[in-house]
């Protein structure tokens, strides 16, 4: 693995992320010429497709449940031997695990670029807890560390993470992108316009929920809100699409999501692939998530198909919904005033039909997939031109 041609090596937790997500990258390698790409990721169901993409997955355990020493370890010795062994002239981290332990792999390969992508801080941004508080403390300083060797670029999903890293040290002169998310492809999420069917002020409104059924996404506070008089005095339904995420300590219980399902305004369809049926069939598309968020995908497929948006106040969400415009933003965790969006929205058709128009608009110019291949492969450039002679 020695040869000439330009390489390029991404870390990422699973295979399934990294196909669901990050697809554009490998368009951005090849786009700045990257012969040899190689993706360094936890084996699953969807490596065969990413290698049809002509891409070389290399299989590492990053054991998503486990935060114990040994398993850390294990992972840091085969991501060291990986990049040994690659040579990569770009190793390129997504998401903060990758980050913090790839970093440290990657620490004493001064020929590689490194490009540090950070998708959220999650709870590690959040919790005030004096363990959370000491975990962030020496956490959040490694990236700022990475950052500061030669050749390396820092890629976010919102402007709040960047101003949340400037709190630990990170040197405002950092090489910083701002990417549009994961980026959405108009094409394959069309305009879906107002369903006909929902137009009238009589008619039955479905709100959709799409994401984990996990605990930071908020979506009990979401069935509470459904539970409310005000709600429950319209013909509004609710869907539920996802599925449960045992590797995460808040995994809600399967009991739990079947009480919700036994409610007469509150349906869960589990998981769907077929995202574009889902806001087919759906009028509103809700986001309560209880902490920060890169930038939920969810939510720009949702815009992109022109369904207006109920967001919670938390970086990533904050940062694409202007409250008026693309949708309502509310505090997080506050189901009352999640009832009061939910039917402010379900009330007034044309007021969902102008937001929903807005929504896909604020994608179209920003957020598409055409606009991250963009930024990331400038990126890419710019650390190839600083490591040419």
């Amino acid at each position: 693995m020695t040869d000439k041609k330009r390489k390029i090596l991404f870390v990422c937790t699973e295979d399934w992320f990294f196909h669901s997500h990050f697809l554009p990258l490998i368009e951005a390698a090849k786009l700045s010429k990257f012969d040899n790409i190689f993706l360094a990721t936890s084996i699953g169901s969807k490596y065969k497709e990413i290698e049809q993409l002509g891409v070389k997955v290399v299989s590492v355990d990053f054991e998503r449940a486990s935060k114990g020493f040994f398993s850390n370890l294990k992972l840091l010795r085969q991501l060291r031997y990986a990049i040994h062994a690659i040579e990569p002239d770009i190793i390129h981290f997504i998401s903060l695990k990758p980050v913090l332990v790839g970093g440290l792999a990657a620490l004493f390969f001064r020929t590689s670029a490194k490009v540090f992508h950070i998708t959220g801080l999650g709870t590690l941004g959040e919790g005030n807890s004096r363990k959370i508080k000491l975990l962030r403390s020496i956490l959040l300083r490694l990236p700022v560390l990475y950052l500061r060797q030669r050749n390396t670029e820092l890629l976010l999903e919102n402007p709040d993470d960047l101003e949340f890293l400037k709190n630990y040290g990170l040197p405002p002169d950092t090489p910083t992108t701002i990417l549009g998310g994961a980026g959405v492809d108009p094409g394959l999420f069309p305009d879906l316009s107002l369903r006909p069917a929902a137009i009238g002020r009589s008619k039955k409104v479905t709100l959709a929920f799409v994401g984990r059924m996990i605990e930071t996404k908020g979506v009990d506070v979401l069935v509470k809100a459904m539970a409310s008089p005000s709600v429950r005095t319209l013909n509004i339904h609710l869907d539920l699409y996802g599925k449960p995420d045992a590797a995460n300590p808040g995994n809600y219980a399967i009991k739990t999501i079947e009480s919700w399902n036994a409610k007469t305004n509150v349906s869960y369809q589990g998981f769907s692939a077929d995202v574009v049926t889902v806001w087919k069939n759906s009028d509103i598309c809700v986001v309560p998530t209880r902490t920060r968020e890169g930038l939920p995908r969810a939510m720009l497929e949702a815009a992109a198909c022109a369904r207006p948006l109920i967001v919670t106040d938390v970086p990533g969400c904050r940062h694409f919904v202007q409250n008026g415009v693309e949708g309502l933003v509310v505090p997080p965790e506050d189901a009352e005033a999640l009832a009061w969006a939910i039917v402010t929205l379900a009330d007034d058709p044309l007021l969902r039909a102008t937001m929903g128009k807005a929504a896909r608009q604020r994608v179209l110019d920003s957020f598409t997939k055409d606009h991250v291949i963009k930024d990331v492969a400038r990126s890419y450039d710019r650390l190839m031109k600083r490591r040419s002679p």
